[in-house]
């Protein structure tokens, strides 16, 4: 029997009848399935439309009405004193701030399923873009009495990475560590030579960790593990997703573990001082020993 084409067996036959209607018959179901797949993939698209949709609604009036409500308040009483006045004025630059932060973490995105992110690469000296990153969140830290501590191997060879986009994902992990551990708690940065071709970076800290259904949601775009921290839930959830798509634009590999009650382990690697295109497919996300581990990924862009 063919499924294709003309029939194998004689015009009339009693077989070739049969055969016409099993081809008829596999014709219609194959194209029952198409229909079938074609709408869940449009119910698909449409669910994370509306999810995209209502994170961003919320994400955007947030430090939106907080500009408002302040300089509101500030042009309505003129007379204001000038402690408070330099308050509101704080208030507004960091709303303002975070509000820059989200728009281009969008145009992250964007740019990320578009397939349109560019890289400038080039060769840089690992220590003192690692240290910037680390002086930039110590005072955070020490606020919530976050003792940070900061390894970097001597004689670590140059890489070729962009220093914009490294440092980026960088403070995406040292903020997200430092965000999510508890008074007294410890984040370790570590920074190695990997191999004889990588160097490698681990952001580890010993917060309250996540379960493999919380490190899943991490993973996501806009998706945030509601922890038992007054702060957990500021941000937009797009660090870790982004972090992964730039380190794999440079060759490179983003792992994240995680385990409840004892904390979790950012680590990805980027090649030497060359410019190479390496290809390194993500390791499937699996929980080994109660320890949960996943890759990120960045979704097709909705439909409109």
């Amino acid at each position: 029997m063919n499924s294709y084409g003309k029939s194998w067996f004689a015009t009339g036959s009693l077989i070739g009848e049969f055969s016409d209607q099993i081809r008829m018959a596999v014709t219609q179901e194959r194209s029952a399935l198409a229909v079938n797949t074609a709408r869940v993939e449009a119910e698909l698209a449409s669910k994370a439309k509306s999810e995209f949709i209502a994170s961003m609604s919320h994400e955007l009036r947030t430090p939106l009405n907080a500009i408002i409500g302040f300089s509101d308040m500030m042009q309505s009483h003129k007379d204001l004193p000038d402690a408070q006045t330099d308050q509101y004025a704080t208030y507004i630059n960091e709303a303002a701030q975070h509000l820059l932060q989200l728009i281009n973490e969008i145009l992250d995105v964007s740019k990320i399923q578009a397939g349109a992110l560019t890289v400038d690469l080039q060769m840089l000296d690992v220590k003192p873009m690692v240290e910037s990153c680390v002086h930039f969140v110590e005072m955070r830290a020490a606020e919530q009495k976050v003792t940070v501590i900061c390894n970097i191997a001597d004689d670590l060879p140059a890489i070729k990475a962009d220093p914009l986009r490294l440092k980026q994902v960088m403070l995406n992990l040292l903020s997200n560590a430092v965000k999510f551990t508890d008074e007294g708690g410890k984040v370790v940065l570590e920074v190695v030579a990997e191999g004889t071709g990588y160097v490698a970076f681990s952001v580890t800290d010993t917060g309250r960790g996540m379960s493999q259904e919380e490190l899943l949601m991490a993973t996501q775009p806009f998706g945030q593990v509601r922890g038992g921290h007054s702060n957990a839930n500021e941000g937009t959830g797009l660090g870790v997703p982004i972090s992964a798509a730039l380190i794999k634009s440079h060759g490179g590999k983003f792992t994240l573990e995680s385990k409840q009650n004892e904390g979790t382990c950012a680590r990805f690697i980027i090649p030497i001082g060359t410019n190479d295109e390496v290809s390194i497919e993500a390791e499937t996300a699996s929980a080994q020993h109660d320890t949960a581990q996943a890759e990120t990924s960045l979704p097709a862009q909705p439909a409109h």
